[in-house]
Formats: structure tokens, C-alpha cells, sequence
């Protein structure tokens, strides 16, 4: 048996293969993407999500091709001249990087693993604050106290959430944030090639006063489709319909985030048996509930992948500064609980 423990693209849900095989027998894959069959699927998919991930109806939801391309929607379609990037990690330098390429004004806010961001001394009318809620590299996540406190000192700016690693993971305060995206490939459990974004009224309006229009994937330009139940180019049809039927099938939000808590909680209580392994961020306020990042020595931690690999367990490298005395383990919903009991005995053995 393999056991696919990678960061993202990560393990997919086995039911997948039984619904792409319906996508093909209904003919769904050949209809393009402005006819009724298509408009009733994204029309009752947005329903499902709103219904199984508890986001408010009032918020709307769009379909982009990753998480990636919703860095430059933000940039040219929420922002007028800069925004603030809040980082600890390789994902969320990336981000303001590629803002900044847009937005040269765009300022950059570093922290470190074991801290929250420092956005108290910003001016409160900042336009945007941008976050990265669960970071890949380092296995950090923002918490949803801290987030409250954000939302409560910049009342009137858009928050905006890389979810990349969390989004159908984390049960979300949808409110604490106005634009929140992420790829399906990780805690959807999702094959790649598609991404979400969960928009505000408040983020809709805004794009809507900064009326930006030059580009084929202006957010303006997205809103007006998707109110039509349709796209504004021709969508990844199969994963829309791998969406709707996991929707229709998984447990709300709160089940789900709740057994990954438990599952995380009794994983690190195992990982202290390990002497030779350490939790990168010890602090359970700062690790992330969907992301495992494990340190040790960089010959013990390269014996380990190897020896993991043997065994058949895909296991993640260390990102960026941590390449070489980190591993990472996904902690999505897709994956068996008993194969991270599985994990940690060859942990034991190794």
C-alpha cells in the first residue's frame, strides 16, 4: 500500500475515481462552459459549498485555474496602489513578490515562526492586509484569535487570506476576512487544476469602485459571469464535477476540522517518544492544524525519506531555508486516520 503524505498535490479521495467515470457517462466533460448543464452543476456546486464549508451566503465564490493566478487577480483588481504582505514563509514571500511586480509600492512585513504578524502600527485605512492563513514551507498558521484582532483595528480594509493549505481543512470565520483562495489539491483532495476564491461584498464592492477592467481575469469581469452560473473562460469542467459530488458527500466543516485537531493532537503526543525528530514550531498556537513540519539532523532526516520511500511512504521535503533538516507531512482530510497510526510505528521501527 502507498501512503501519500505530501504537502499538496497530496492524496486524492478514493471516490474520485467512481465520479470522473460518471462525468464522462453523463457527457458533462463535452458541454461547454455558457449551456444549461454546466450553469445548473457550478450553480448547485456553489450551493453545496456554502452549505458543507459554512461560508456566508451573502459571500460569493469563484472558479480561477490556481492559487497562483489569484495573486495577480488580487493585485490588479482589490488594490489601488499598495497593499501590507504578512509572511514567515517561502509561499507568502512569493505572494508579495508577484504583488510587488504590480505594485511596486507594495510592502513587505516579515515575522518569525514563533510570533504573530505586527500590523498594529499600519494607518487603519490601509487598502489591503494580506495573510498567508496556513504556510506550506514552515507548517505555521494564523490564528483565529489573531485574526479577530485584525479584523477589529482594520474595520474598513480588505483582508485577504492565502487558504491554500487550510481551505476545507479549517472551519473559517468567513467574516474575519474578505477574500480568502486556495488550489484543490491539497484538503480538497482534489486532482490539480483548479482554484477557489471566497469573496466579501465588501471586497466585491471595492473591485467594483476600482472598476478594473484590462485583463481577461479582471475580477469585475469573473463577478459577471459567475452570476450567471457560468465562467469567464472554459473551466476545468472534471473538477467541478469532482467538487459537486464530494460536497454532496463529505461531513460539514466542523466534523472534519475537528478530527484533524484530534489527529494532530495525538500525533505530536506519539512524535514525543522520537528523540531524534522535533516539531519545527513547537508552539501549538502558531503550528498549523493541516500542515506537520518535523526537524532533525540532515543525515538522520535524508536516512528517513529514503527509508520511508521504501516502504511506500511519500513523505514532503523541507522548503526553502528548511529544505535539508525538515520533512513535511499533510495533515488532509482525504488521508485514513489509520495511516498516520501506520506513520508513526515506522517512525517507532526507523
Amino acid at each position: 500500500m502507498n501512503y501519500n503524505f505530501y504537502p499538496g498535490p497530496s492524496k486524492i479521495y478514493p471516490q474520485v475515481a467512481g465520479y470522473f467515470q460518471e462525468a464522462m457517462d453523463l457527457g458533462i466533460l463535452e458541454r461547454n462552459h455558457r449551456s444549461n448543464a454546466f450553469q445548473d452543476l457550478f450553480s448547485s456546486t456553489k450551493i453545496l459549498l456554502k452549505s458543507k464549508l459554512n461560508i456566508p451566503l451573502n459571500y460569493e465564490i469563484v472558479v480561477v485555474s490556481s492559487a497562483t493566478e489569484c495573486w495577480e487577480i488580487i493585485a490588479q483588481s482589490f488594490i489601488r496602489n499598495k497593499s501590507y504582505h504578512f509572511f514567515n514563509g517561502a509561499f507568502g514571500e512569493k505572494w508579495a513578490d508577484y504583488t510587488q511586480k504590480i505594485h511596486p509600492e507594495t510592502v513587505k512585513k516579515p515575522f518569525e515562526l514563533n510570533e504573530n504578524p505586527l500590523p498594529h502600527s499600519l494607518d487603519k485605512n490601509t487598502e489591503l492586509l494580506a495573510f498567508t492563513h496556513s504556510e506550506t514551507s514552515n507548517g505555521t498558521a494564523i490564528s483565529e484569535s489573531f485574526q479577530k484582532q485584525v479584523r477589529a483595528q482594520f474595520p474598513d480594509s480588505l483582508i485577504a487570506y492565502d487558504a491554500t493549505s487550510s481551505m476545507a481543512g479549517y472551519e473559517f470565520d468567513w467574516d474575519l476576512g474578505d477574500i480568502w483562495y486556495a488550489s484543490v489539491q491539497k484538503c480538497f483532495g482534489l486532482p490539480a487544476g483548479m482554484a477557489l476564491m471566497v469573496v466579501s461584498p465588501k471586497a466585491i464592492e471595492r473591485a467594483k469602485e476600482i472598476n478594473e477592467s484590462e485583463h481577461y481575469n479582471s475580477f469585475n469581469f469573473i463577478l459577471k459571469n459567475v452570476q450567471n452560473n457560468q465562467t469567464h473562460h472554459t473551466p476545468n469542467i472534471a473538477n467541478v464535477y469532482l467538487l459537486n459530488r464530494l460536497m454532496q458527500n463529505i461531513e460539514n466543516i466542523s466534523s472534519i476540522h475537528q478530527n484533524l485537531k484530534e489527529r494532530k493532537e495525538k500525533f505530536y503526543n506519539e512524535l514525543l517518544k522520537i528523540e531524534k525528530l522535533k516539531p519545527l514550531i513547537p508552539s501549538s498556537e502558531h503550528q498549523s492544524d493541516t500542515i506537520f513540519c518535523l526537524k532533525g539532523e540532515k543525515e538522520f532526516i535524508q536516512d528517513l525519506k529514503q527509508e520511508a520511500e521504501k516502504e511506500g511512504i511519500i513523505l514532503g521535503n523541507g522548503y526553502g531555508q528548511w529544505k535539508e533538516i525538515t520533512l513535511r507531512i499533510a495533515n488532509f482530510p482525504a488521508i485514513p486516520n489509520k495511516h498516520y497510526i501506520d506513520l508513526i510505528n515506522f517512525l517507532y521501527r526507523f
